[in-house]
């Protein structure tokens, strides 16, 4: 894994950039990115481009032996384009358009935006798609922004609606426009809404205003990519970074214009809401794990674009990290499989909204922050051990430890529009799911509905597959009777494809599969929480619970202990052909979570080891990676003679421990 930093060498006088490359490479990085911001200086009047200076510093990497990320500099449009073309700006649902003077102040439908970006990425491809130093590219930067209100807006996504549908009367049918006599009857009549949250307006219409706004952005990225690829790049990788769960992109819609997927990840916010411990000093591993291998997930290759090396400026909780977390989190990434990781940034910047971002080093330029001296740390340890043994074959699995976790990136649209509990959170459910598999020791292969599934995968897992449709069903239905445990929860087959309930049972597609029925569903108000009990054990929820019937064939595994359905199933199993499956009708916390998934890898005979609470155990090769999330020290599950080449059999908070044997 190389590991890397962002540096921005427009933002420093020229005098200080060669010695702030010799530091780069002083400090054993690999790595340097560069040109994302900086639009103005390659082009600062239209078609004049000014890149001798780009070049410069990239030769200066070139010379200290460092490689570069060049990406295009499309999410700070300069003035004069603003100037020259207002309608790159994005407009409000008032019709007043974004201001000047930050990022991301343009629409991906704007022709005037496309015209310009299809400008400069081409001058930048043709001066440098071929240099021996460019190892890649990153397009944009955090693709986001409100859905715009302009009239291109409005006619692009008209234009989408037609390709999708081809006549108005499937799209009323599809968004239920008999409801409420919303029914149009041309495509000239439908407008992008300005949210998601329908605001007691048509539900379906946000859902597809989503998956447009989403295919808009991969639309804007795919012109980007397709010049980088006619320029001749060659075996460069081209990616662009994503940020965790965001709404705005649905990853898999960029998937085949990019080569190798990234993400950024600031795992201390200081968000968290009255803690009790100092976990919110190191992150959430489950959120951390899940989004590598999610980005694992769609074509093998991944890397960590941007992660946090100290205090950032923009959550307003300035907590400090604990000491060891960035290290923690560079192993975590190498755990996964990352190709690179880099950081946001070498120099914390004397100027603009970001001077309190913290970097590798301080605004002098040489002063190493505490996060610098651990990403120093960490390569130095990664040095002791033999990368050649790790293979690099992601489609192998060991199906005794390996679980898929099916995730469908649409639903978490569709649950931010009509979420019908407010307690409902469907990425905590995800995560509390995977976090479950991960205590378990458990290795969590991320699956899509329209993707290859592994071969050999004994057990999937589907965490509320609200939206359905008949080629999933099948899909899960097969698993199962092929021998497979197939595990589905709560909020699952309710609807198909257009968020629209299906003419019959509840969850009717997936009646059959469970061996029951829903019988009703009940959701608790703020702070109130039951009782479900399993195995003779009690376990707090409150988020939603689905009352269920079991057939005769079925066997109930857990029950509602209280309220007055209380003996009403919540968890029950049957079998399906040669296999099984298990439902999970209540979203309860996570203790019980837990539990269930270990009762389930016993019973299926997974080979599972059980670990501490905000850990992670995860094979590399010949090497056992142990992850200590946690403010107090833990065990080490390693057998006795085992030889450690980073950390102690007794790791200490926020620790690593690489070992073999």
């Amino acid at each position: 894994m190389r590991i890397g930093t962002y540096y921005y060498p427009e933002q420093w006088p020229e005098n200080q950039w060669e010695r702030d490359f010799g530091n780069i490479a002083a400090m054993d990085l690999q790595l340097v990115h560069m040109g994302e911001f900086a639009w103005a200086k390659m082009e600062p009047r239209a078609g004049q481009f000014e890149l001798d200076w780009l070049e410069r510093c990239v030769e200066l990497a070139a010379k200290r032996k460092l490689k570069v990320i060049l990406c295009t500099p499309t999410a700070a449009p300069p003035i004069w384009l603003v100037e020259e073309h207002p309608d790159v700006l994005p407009q409000d649902e008032f019709g007043q358009p974004m201001r000047f003077g930050g990022r991301r102040h343009y629409s991906p439908v704007s022709g005037a935006m496309r015209e310009a970006t299809a400008r400069i990425v081409t001058a930048l491809a043709n001066r440098f798609a071929k240099h021996p130093a460019v190892i890649g590219w990153q397009i944009d930067n955090e693709y986001s922004g409100n859905f715009d209100q302009s009239p291109a807006a409005h006619a692009a996504f008209q234009q989408w609606l037609r390709r999708c549908y081809e006549t108005i009367e499937r799209l009323n049918d599809a968004w239920g426009c008999q409801f409420w006599s919303t029914q149009y009857s041309k495509f000239e009549q439908v407008k992008l809404p300005p949210l998601r949250d329908p605001k007691y307006a048509n539900p379906h219409q946000s859902l597809d205003a989503s998956r447009f706004w989403s295919w808009a952005f991969a639309d804007f990225n795919r012109l980007q990519a397709n010049i980088l690829k006619e320029r001749g790049i060659g075996e460069r990788f081209i990616t662009t970074n994503f940020m965790a769960m965001h709404p705005d992109c649905n990853p898999a819609d960029m998937a085949e214009d990019l080569t190798v997927m990234s993400w950024d990840a600031y795992p201390v916010t200081g968000k968290e809401k009255n803690p009790t411990t100092e976990y919110f000093r190191l992150g959430d591993p489950s959120l951390l794990g899940f989004m590598h291998d999610q980005m694992a997930s769609y074509n093998g290759r991944w890397g960590q674009m941007e992660l946090q090396p100290g205090h950032i400026n923009w959550s307003g909780y300035p907590v400090l990290q604990y000491p060891g977390a960035v290290k923690l989190w560079l192993w975590t990434a190498f755990a996964h499989g990352a190709e690179f990781v880099t950081t946001y940034r070498y120099r914390q910047p004397r100027f603009g909204i970001e001077l309190f971002h913290e970097g590798l080093v301080g605004p002098d330029g040489v002063t190493p922050s505490v996060g610098g001296r651990e990403f120093a740390a960490t390569i130095g340890e990664m040095k002791r051990l033999d990368l050649s043994k790790i293979p690099n074959d992601p489609s192998k699995i060991d199906p005794d430890t390996t679980v898929g976790l099916l995730f469908d990136f649409e639903q978490l649209w569709y649950f931010q529009t009509l979420p019908q509990a407010k307690r409902w959170d469907a990425n905590q459910w995800l995560l509390t799911w995977y976090g479950a598999l991960c205590k378990a020791g458990l290795r969590v292969k991320i699956i899509r509905p329209d993707s290859p599934w592994p071969d050999g995968l004994k057990m999937i897992v589907a965490p509320g597959l609200q939206m359905v449709d008949d080629p999933i069903i099948k899909r899960l239905d097969g698993f199962a009777h092929e021998g497979g445990m197939l595990v589905l929860t709560c909020r699952t087959g309710l609807m198909d494809r257009n968020g629209q309930l299906f003419e019959g049972k509840l969850a009717a597609p997936i009646l059959p599969l469970i061996g029951g029925s829903i019988e009703a569903y009940d959701s608790l108000p703020d702070g109130k929480f039951g009782e479900v009990e399993m195995d003779g054990k009690k376990y707090p929820w409150g988020i939603w619970g689905d009352i269920l019937y079991a057939n005769e064939d079925a066997k109930v595994i857990a029950r509602y202990a209280d309220q007055f359905y209380a003996g009403a199933a919540a968890v029950t199993r049957c079998g399906r052909g040669k296999g099984q499956v298990i439902y999970c009708g209540v979203c309860a916390e996570r203790p019980f979570v837990e539990s269930l998934v270990e009762r389930i890898a016993v019973a299926w005979k997974l080979k599972a080891t059980v670990l501490p609470y905000r850990t992670q155990l995860i094979r590399s090769g010949p090497y056992e990676i142990f992850l200590n999330f946690n403010d107090h020290a833990v065990d080490v599950p390693a057998k006795r003679g085992a030889t450690f080449l980073v950390g102690t059999r007794k790791l200490p908070p926020a620790g690593v421990a690489v070992y073999q044997g």
